[in-house]
């Protein structure tokens, strides 16, 4: 009985340690989250991110520049309360801007498409004052963004959390509809997207060149994962 005892213990510190983040790192052209900045020509470049490989598109035409996961991405989807999510946070860069990056804000907007990732019409959001930040100025490289995300904030309808704001199709960018809670929009994550501009805001549309590395989404209780990136975690089996 002593030996199992000794052997079950070995055991027990030979598994991998359990953590509380996970990481899209975009090494080995691997692109967990499935982001995307809207057209053909996102990239996964070898070299030049923060560090190794990242995300880039350097032909976007566009008033402020969209990097986001698909909907219902297993990796940065689902119910934020239930799983305990506290943070999303990454590195951005800007390298064009034609007409520069000046006064352009940045945020995180979490979705809830309603089931219909097709009908953005039913569609009701939240995220984190867009001009408490400015985006990543042009030509200064690798900016990190974090984001605190109060998963545990329930509220009643048309309440949210301090700093926060909303919206929805017929509402407007920011005018949280009245009936809504933040709890059903941050239970039912379909889509998480990382704004270089104010999703209430309409602008002209120019060039950019943009990029992301390291997008990492951070746990607090409920659904434990390896604080490891995709690649480490691979490397493991190979």
């Amino acid at each position: 009985m002593r030996m199992l005892t000794i052997l079950s213990l070995v055991a027990l510190l030979a598994l991998p340690a359990m953590a509380d983040t996970f990481t899209d790192d975009f090494e080995g052209g691997v692109n967990a989250g499935q982001w995307t900045f809207g057209n053909d020509a996102d990239a996964i470049v070898d070299e030049g991110g923060n560090p190794g490989a990242w995300f880039q598109n350097d032909y976007l035409n566009t008033f402020g520049p969209n990097f986001r996961c698909a909907f219902g991405n297993e990796f940065f989807s689902g119910d934020y309360a239930a799983m305990g999510v506290t943070r999303l946070s990454g590195d951005f860069r800007t390298d064009r801007a034609d007409n520069g990056t000046a006064y352009y804000p940045f945020t995180v907007l979490l979705r809830n498409d309603m089931g219909t990732p097709a009908d953005f019409e039913d569609d009701i959001y939240v995220y984190p004052n867009p001009e408490a930040l400015v985006c990543p100025q042009l030509d200064e490289g690798w900016t990190h963004y974090d984001f605190d995300i109060p998963s545990d904030f329930v509220g009643g309808p048309g309440e949210l959390p301090e700093g926060w704001m909303g919206g929805s199709y017929y509402t407007g960018g920011d005018w949280f509809p009245e009936d809504a809670l933040f709890h059903e929009v941050i239970s039912n994550v379909s889509r998480v997207e990382f704004w270089w501009f104010h999703p209430a805001w309409f602008g002209i549309f120019t060039w950019w060149s943009c990029g992301a590395d390291n997008v990492t989404i951070e746990y607090d209780g409920g659904v434990a994962v390896e604080t490891q990136t995709l690649t480490e975690v691979k490397d493991l089996f190979r």
